[in-house]
């Protein structure tokens, strides 16, 4: 898992979850060059992108990723404090395959990934 954010205690408890809850590896990038060089570097079989970031937001970076053929079929889920309608919409329509809302819990976390995984492989598998 590749997680793009540029708050070092989301980074941090994030971090922690995904590892010991998903047993996932992950990746850091404080922002959106950084995924993105990162991703292409290595790509990951996820990524996690944060709106908010310097340099690049989230926003930009997953539309760069979805126009790249080396690294669009990489699932992208959003996990950012901005919570309105009309942004979760714009990073879905991005080609965001998920939305999580901070502040998000440790705990549950791995759990939401996946679900979000399990609907979008279920919704292509129909379409």
């Amino acid at each position: 898992v590749l997680l793009a954010e540029d708050d070092e205690d989301i980074q941090k408890v994030a971090r922690i979850s995904l590892q010991f809850r998903g047993g996932w590896e992950v990746s850091l990038a404080t922002n959106g060059v950084e995924c993105l060089t990162l991703a292409a570097k290595d790509p990951p079989d996820l990524i996690l992108l944060d709106c908010m970031m310097p340099t690049l937001d989230g926003y930009e970076t997953c539309r760069r990723l979805k126009l790249d053929p080396v690294l669009r079929h990489i699932p992208v889920i959003f996990l950012t404090a901005r919570a309105q309608e009309t942004e979760i919409k714009k990073g879905l329509l991005l080609g965001a395959v998920g939305y999580l809302v901070k502040p998000f819990n440790p705990m549950s976390l791995a759990a939401e990934i996946l679900q979000i995984l399990q609907s979008a492989e279920n919704a292509n598998r129909t379409s």
